[in-house]
């Protein structure tokens, strides 16, 4: 066997020899198709390589700087023992090379190659494509990758002599002998040359990206079936025009330069660059964003010049979505915070503002400037709110909604909004099918929405609010990387306004940003729509022309069925006789909820974090009615410090309080399941209601002999009050 595969290597070497290929200079033919070969495969480097008895030579090398290894370093080497496409999607995993140096040294991750057969099956070098990342390789580029290794076998060929005549057989005249290989050859040439040319072809027309090939004068002599798609133009038309029909007018002169300067470099291929990105225009004048490189090949007395280019309108939409995407959830992250943390001392200014008015202030004016600031807090709560609901974090109540239903109600209120001269036409759709979505928030959207357009038309137009079902399929969602394909239910807001340029557009969304004159805007109309839109999983899009108006178009996703909502359940009478634990971590608030607590006669305990909490009810475990405690406190928080009390007493009511709840729970349904929540800020009067709801409700239940003993002496006092 050993033997054998001896005399196959002898007579593979022996074929080698014979194309004339080793050592020689760089050729066009050959650099091409490397090229080819790693871009059709998306690769950096591509190479043509020769194996001898000791080394692999490459002939052609892109993304390469090694003129030749060591044969038992080469990974190419497995290929022409296998002489079939050989992949490898990561050298470091595979056993045979993750030890090697294109492993460890060259830092080679991805191999692919094709061996390079002769027509006796002799497989005398490889066109390979390799990476430094881990990647598969598509069926389509395995193909491509193939067809090129028998361009290059083709090319081969053509340099081979021509065989000697076996021993033994009538030997022709020298001039026979001759001419018969003259012929022969000539013949093997043309068949080579012209299967080649046939293949270059295939693989040109059938190629995801543009091709086109332009003379000295700019004219095109190459015109592929994917450049008459990115360009909308059919090759008939392109071929013999100049290339400066697809370049904007703006950039022809630099083109041409870049061009002429290409030309005197020597250099075979390099990467078109521009300043800025780079932009060719189709055949109905619509600019694209682009990326190409270019070669050129020297044919007797022509240079031809060779684009390959790839459309990226796409990739840059999809990159500029993610960006902003990426902006906004930062910006929200920022706007959150200062939300959650203002939302504390609002609730301190508002608490006692509450606290003193509900005093017997004998003073006019002190009374009137405690109403001022109780307004002004009003207004800061509101403004939190906002912020809130453009970070995602504002707590919400999603219900089954009929979106129809929610139009019409709103319709009522907006006509005290709107003036005369502007109509707001509702365009409703049928039968619509049912969101989940919080309904006051659907309402402020609408608000939001329409006063935008208001504000949008000073001299009056039109308004339509307009419902349907619409599908979203993939080529949507791969223009905005968030949209899950499926089934949704569409709002629209759509107005004769003045429009918006690109500028506006691309900040619309972002909190502060108004296009309104000073006094006229918080700029937090459109961002918190955004937030509400994006909380309640659904998507927003903008499209606006100026001097035409603007459309804002929301998906909801659709219900797959009817869902019931619940409603909510009539509130018992309030208790006031108990004791509560108040802990909060921030001081004054803590002060204040105590104070409020114990004027309504509560009896309050109070701790400065989680752990005390626990401490104090270890320590008064039988007296304790209610805990009412923030989320989000050091030590412990809120929903640890009631699972851990709740070992202890499995009865035990709690109240969580936070301005940013979504933050320590992670979502509303998660917000649901914790029990009674009250959102920050809020009144001393709020927190008082809250509190004796919550203790009504417990007396409301049959006697609990695990309740505790105050509360207990307190409903047998009570005789038949709660019946």
């Amino acid at each position: 066997m050993q033997s054998r595969l001896s005399e196959e290597e002898v007579a593979r070497l022996a074929a080698l020899e014979d194309c004339h290929v080793l050592d020689t200079s760089p050729e066009e033919l050959f650099d091409q198709t490397a090229r080819l070969a790693a871009y059709l495969c998306g690769t950096p480097i591509g190479l043509i390589g020769f194996i001898d008895a000791t080394r692999q030579w490459f002939k052609s090398r892109v993304g390469w700087d090694y003129p030749e290894i060591p044969r038992e370093d080469s990974i190419c080497g497995q290929t022409i023992l296998q002489r079939d496409l050989l992949v490898i999607a990561d050298t470091a995993m595979d056993e045979r090379f993750f030890n090697g140096p294109m492993v460890t040294r060259a830092g080679i991750r991805f191999y692919a190659g094709a061996p390079l057969l002769t027509k006796e099956g002799y497989a005398l070098g490889t066109l390979c494509v390799m990476d430094r990342l881990p990647r598969e390789l598509p069926a389509a580029h395995r193909d491509a990758l193939l067809i090129l290794a028998r361009l290059a076998s083709a090319q081969l060929e053509v340099r081979r002599g021509a065989k000697p005549s076996a021993p033994g057989d009538d030997k022709p005249s020298l001039i026979e002998e001759s001419t018969v290989v003259d012929i022969s050859e000539h013949k093997r040439a043309d068949e080579a040359l012209r299967d080649s040319q046939e293949r270059l072809l295939g693989i040109i027309s059938s190629a995801m990206d543009a091709i086109i090939t332009v003379d000295n004068d700019q004219k095109i002599i190459v015109f592929n079936r994917a450049a008459e798609k990115i360009f909308r133009c059919p090759a008939t038309e392109a071929i013999g025009q100049t290339i400066d029909r697809f370049i904007p007018r703006k950039f022809r002169d630099a083109h041409r330069e870049h061009i002429r300067s290409f030309g005197q470099t020597g250099v075979s291929s390099r990467s078109l660059e521009s300043p800025g990105t780079l932009m060719a225009v189709r055949a109905d004048g619509e600019d694209f964003p682009v990326e190409a490189t270019i070669s050129q090949v020297k044919t007797g007395a022509e240079r031809l010049y060779t684009v390959i280019l790839r459309d990226i309108s796409m990739r840059k939409r999809t990159e500029d979505e993610l960006h902003q995407a990426q902006k906004m959830e930062a910006v929200g992250h920022l706007a959150g915070g200062i939300a959650h943390e203002f939302n504390n001392y609002l609730g301190i200014i508002m608490g006692y503002s509450d606290l003193m008015a509900q005093g017997e202030i004998e003073n006019e004016e002190l009374r009137l400037h405690l109403a001022e600031i109780k307004g002004a807090s009003q207004k800061a709560a509101s403004l939190t709110r906002q912020l809130l609901a453009f970070s995602r974090k504002q707590l919400i109540e999603p219900t089954v909604l009929d979106l129809n239903a929610s139009v019409w109600e709103t319709h009522k209120l907006l006509r005290r909004l709107i003036p005369a001269n502007i109509d707001v036409i509702p365009v409703l759709h049928p039968d619509l099918g049912k969101v989940k979505a919080d309904p006051a928030q659907v309402q402020q959207i609408l608000i939001n929405l329409v006063v935008n357009a208001r504000d949008a038309m000073p001299q009056g137009g039109k308004i339509s609010i307009e419902t349907s079902e619409v599908v979203l399929d993939e080529e949507f969602a791969s223009r905005y990387f968030e949209v899950v394909t499926g089934d949704y239910v569409m709002l629209s807001v759509t107005d004769t306004g003045e429009g918006m340029d690109a500028e506006t557009l691309a900040h619309i969304f972002e909190p502060f940003f108004t296009t309104k004159k000073t006094g006229r805007g918080t700029g937090l109309g459109l961002s918190t729509t955004y937030g509400i839109v994006k909380q309640s999983g659904g998507h927003i899009t903008i499209a606006s022309v100026q001097g035409r108006g603007t459309t804002f178009r929301i998906y909801f996703p659709k219900l797959a069925e009817a869902h019931n909502s619940t409603g909510s359940s009539p509130k018992p009478t309030p208790e006031t006789i108990a004791t509560i634990l108040v802990v909060e971590d921030e001081s004054s608030l803590r002060k204040l909820m105590k104070t409020a607590l114990e004027k309504n006669g509560y009896r309050v305990f109070e701790a400065k974090d989680g752990a005390e909490g626990l401490s104090i009810c270890r320590n008064n475990l039988a007296h304790i009615d209610l805990v009412v405690t923030d989320l989000a406190m050091p030590q412990l928080t809120g929903v640890q410090l009631k699972e851990k009390v709740v070992e202890l007493r499995s009865n035990m009511k709690f109240l969580l309080i936070s301005g940013y709840p979504e933050e320590a729970l992670g979502g509303p349904a998660q917000i649901a399941s914790v029990g009674d929540f009250l959102e920050k800020p809020f009144s001393p009067d709020e927190l008082v209601r809250k509190v004796s709801e919550i203790l009504g409700r417990v007396n409301g239940m049959p006697d609990d002999p695990n309740a505790s003993p105050d509360l207990r002496s307190h409903r047998a006092n009570a005789g038949t009050t709660h019946g």
